[in-house]
């Protein structure tokens, strides 16, 4: 009986919130929700609840004993939220009592439960609710990387493709995994060599402040060192980034004395490989630069410079005679290296993001170090969507810095230092803005930045652009008439697109189409091509609901639908050309609304046919927010119901077999029903007269109330009596959505609010929005401690 008795609570309820108390937590609401309870909803629990939801019996986990005891007290009754709502819940259901109880309660009697269980739940506290910092899912974190660079179009990335899928609301995975923490990595690597072209590598070394080994013995040099004299044994050590794959150009300066005849070589090592050989000819007080080139490949590598052919003092001397036969005077073979330079290959001219990143680069009046602080700063700003903090910006300079005396080219350590950002926590996840005196309080109205922020991804799944950052800087965003025409500006704005695919296509199943399983040869159209059609159909009808002339309460039934070429040939059209979307006026009045579209009649088909119990578990669960329980585990699934004994039986008669066990029946009393009134509908929904046994459709059905169809297009007629459900419905569900956690105690009090202010101002899905971002939970949260 829940469909009726939903609506007349509905009804209801609709009343009482006209006539509730101003004051949520007056001595006066308390006092009424406490005079009702004990002259009305506590007999009539004891009298309909009590004999099995007691100490002994509590079914279902349920025991109403102490709150039946007339010793029970107000507090006690405030005490038991988690209770009540599954209490109402099951009285709404009309799960309970159950349909064998002799005695059942008038409908009557079931609304004022119902008004006193609203009343009750607006005697909370207000609360934000507890909201987990929340990790940028796939697709936020792909449109927040091409925001942060400026790119679109063909220009953009796709920066998360090998990050987990996606969540939507209550469910968010936020943990970071050393899997995941690596793919972000790879990500950000990936995203930078794109955006970030290298400098040509131009490494000057000062051989005197390099480390050296000198006859075996380590010598470290000296900060203000500069040339390097050896007369014996040597190598001068130290490490060098070679930023691409190349030809690159070595330089050395240097002059020898070259006693005993042979020519001085040195020999330039990488990672112990000789890459390179000069021999020096110039003399010590006259150095010369001596080149050479070489192919690398990238990477940092060990560079040493190796004297290759010393020789020992007394070795020269003997070696050196007058002609007279007498020994020379013993002259130095020894070497000078004055410096060494490193040459890369041409750089690729920079990119256009890299042309807009780089506001400033070292040169005349700038060092590389303010030069990195004005790139750094502005970026850093936007990747964290607020203004840094000293300890944060120090951070990151000191990264840019870490590169910088790593000989990395400048471009080289900003890309080190961009990556450091793009890896951070502040990037990758959805952090509060912490303010001044917050720690004094338990709840806290969130700052304009962190409203930018929950604005953004709610709506557009991307950081905040800039015009919401200047009404944060402003400290504007929060008053009623700037937020109220941001939010109206961003629903105009194309990016709104997101709303749609993150949460509506979720929602109504149709993220699922293109791995839908399906039987191909009983079912040929089906291509990747028409799910795509489905797909797109979905986006545009629950887009075209921003628009005035749209009512949310299209979702059950409208008199329009969005085709094109492809999926009009399901609604039997074809007078509709082409692969964009197009609204057409319906002549079919058994078409509207999403439950006969084509897309959701097919995720909620098996392979190869219908299935009224998914059709009809859709309908209360999406729309309704009355999700059936799970089948008992000793109840076979309808597929292997089909054997020899009743192959003969309908798919009706089959579908049947559920309700002969009491734990099923009062789901299926309503699901089946609604289900077999879209069996007009095949497993992709075209129409027809037969099902998938050859026999005649049979839609006709009875839901509790004694409300019939044949149609439908009557079926519907009764959902739409139901429209004030459905409205709280998707408002509980955006509302999940926009705040990334399930929907508990005081929120229950905001949907009642924002659900009623939808329905007062008829039933648009953008007053829905404005709404939800300007209730509390949105606007507040619980202190940082």
């Amino acid at each position: 009986m829940s469909l009726l008795l939903s609506f007349l609570m509905s009804s209801a309820l609709w009343c009482s919130e006209r006539s509730s108390p101003s004051s949520r937590d007056g001595s006066n609401a308390i006092n009424a929700v406490n005079a009702t309870y004990v002259s009305t909803i506590r007999p009539m629990l004891s009298k309909y609840c009590g004999e099995c939801h007691n100490a002994e019996k509590h079914k279902g986990d349920i025991n109403l004993s102490p709150l039946l005891s007339s010793a029970a007290t107000i507090d006690q009754v405030l005490n038991h939220s988690a209770l009540w709502q599954k209490v109402g819940s099951e009285i709404a259901s009309g799960e309970m009592p159950p349909e064998k109880s002799k005695e059942q309660p008038s409908d009557s009697e079931r609304q004022a439960l119902m008004v006193w269980l609203k009343g009750l739940r607006r005697l909370q506290t207000p609360d934000p609710g507890i909201t987990v910092m929340r990790r940028l899912a796939r697709s936020e974190y792909t449109n927040t990387i091409n925001d942060l660079f400026g790119v679109s179009g063909l220009a953009a990335v796709n920066a998360g493709a090998d990050l987990a899928p996606d969540s939507i609301g209550a469910g968010f995975d936020n943990s970071l995994s050393p899997l995941l923490a690596e793919k972000y990595l790879l990500a950000a690597d990936a995203v930078l060599d794109r955006f970030i072209v290298s400098d040509q590598m131009n490494l000057q070394l000062i051989p005197g402040q390099l480390p050296a080994l000198i006859a075996g013995v380590e010598d470290k040099g000296k900060p203000d060192g500069t040339s390097r004299l050896f007369s014996t044994s040597a190598d001068i050590i130290t490490q060098a980034n070679f930023p691409a794959e190349g030809t690159y150009t070595f330089r050395l300066k240097a002059g020898a004395e070259t006693a005993g005849g042979e020519p001085i070589r040195l020999a330039i090592r990488l990672d112990g490989m000789v890459v390179g050989e000069v021999t020096v000819k110039a003399v010590l007080a006259k150095s010369a630069t001596y080149t050479f080139k070489t192919k690398l490949d990238p990477g940092r590598k060990a560079l040493s410079v190796l004297y290759v052919n010393p020789k020992a003092v007394e070795t020269v001397a003997a070696a050196t005679k007058t002609t007279a036969g007498k020994p020379a005077t013993p002259k130095n073979r020894s070497v000078v290296v004055d410096s060494i330079e490193i040459l890369g290959p041409p750089a690729k001219a920079p990119s256009e993001v890299q042309r807009r990143l780089f506001t400033a680069v070292p040169g005349k009046g700038i060092g590389p170090s303010d030069a990195a602080r004005s790139i750094l700063e502005p970026f850093a700003t936007r990747a964290y969507r607020r203004p840094l903090r000293a300890d944060e910006l120090a951070f990151v300079l000191s990264i840019f810095a870490l590169g910088d005396a790593q000989d990395l080219t400048f471009s080289d350590s900003i890309k080190l230092a961009l990556k450091a950002i793009l890896i951070s926590p502040q990037f990758l996840y959805r952090t509060s803005e912490e303010l001044p005196g917050e720690k004094d309080k338990a709840v806290t109205p969130i700052g304009d930045y962190e409203l930018a922020t929950r604005l953004s991804y709610f709506l557009w799944g991307t950081m905040p652009d800039q015009e919401l950052f200047r009404c944060a800087q402003e400290r504007t965003l929060h008053q009623p008439e700037v937020l109220s025409a941001q939010t109206k500006r961003m629903l105009s704005d194309p990016r709104i697109r997101h709303l749609a695919t993150a949460f509506a296509m979720p929602w109504l199943g149709l993220d699922k189409l293109a791995d839908l399983q399906i039987d191909e040869k009983r079912y040929p159209m089906m291509t990747k091509e028409l799910r795509q059609a489905m797909y797109d159909e979905g986006i545009a009808f629950f887009l075209g609901l921003l628009d005035q002339e749209n009512l949310i309460t299209d979702v059950i039934d409208s008199d329009y639908a969005y085709v094109n070429a492809l999926t009009a040939k399901i609604y039997g059209m074809t007078e509709v050309k082409g692969p964009k979307m197009q609204k057409v006026t319906l002549s079919d009045k058994n078409r509207g609304g999403v439950i006969t579209m084509p897309g959701v009649l097919a995720v909620t088909s098996m392979p190869s046919r219908t299935s009224p119990v998914k059709r009809g578990k859709f309908i209360l669960a999406q729309l309704l927010d009355e999700t059936p329980a799970p089948p008992p585990a000793d109840v076979p699934e309808l597929s292997d119901q089909n054997t020899a004994k009743n192959a003969a039986l309908t798919l009706r008669q089959r579908t049947e077999l559920h309700r002969e066990n009491p734990a099923c029946a009062s789901c299926h009393r309503v699901m089946d029903p609604l289900g077999f009134g879209l069996e007009n509908f095949d497993a992709i929904g075209r129409w027809r007269d037969r099902d998938d046994f050859g026999l005649s459709v049979d839609a006709m059905g009875e839901l509790p109330g004694k409300q019939r169809f044949s149609s439908p297009s009557e079926m519907q007629h009764i959902l739409m009596s139901r429209k004030d459900a459905f409205v709280r419905t998707i408002t509980k569900r955006m509302m999940t959505f926009a705040m990334g956690r399930q929907m508990s105690g005081y929120d229950e009090v905001v949907i009642d609010d924002l659900s009623d202010a939808v329905i007062a101002n008829g039933y648009h899905l953008d007053e829905l929005v404005q709404r939800i971002v300007t209730s509390y939970p949105f606007l507040h949260r619980h202190t940082i401690k």
